[in-house]
């Protein structure tokens, strides 16, 4: 019974040693933009609850270009809702 335990912890401790199946970043090979990967995200005021999104690799890829460009612009035209502070940036208002 003591040699079951130990087997299945030495099979389980090189399970987490084995380096992980790591999907490709974009540009190496085998890298597919139109693979499926869902991630979890916490939803806003609850401790527990949780929604999955799915999108394509191509589509996470460009989410996370949006969201960068749209920070950078946000730090170089400062905030949309300051209005007379900061004559000559750029808003919408």
């Amino acid at each position: 019974m003591r040699l079951m335990a130990m087997i299945t912890g030495l099979a389980l401790a090189a399970a987490a040693s084995a380096p992980g199946s790591a999907a490709p970043k974009k540009g190496e090979a085998g890298y597919d933009p139109e693979r499926q990967i869902c991630r979890s995200k916490a939803v806003i005021g609850s401790r527990l609850k949780r929604v999955r999104e799915c999108h394509s690799a191509a589509e996470w890829a460009d989410m996370k270009m949006q969201e960068q460009v749209g920070l950078m612009r946000k730090q170089t035209n400062g905030s949309a809702g300051c209005q007379g502070c900061g004559a000559g940036r750029d808003s919408p208002w």
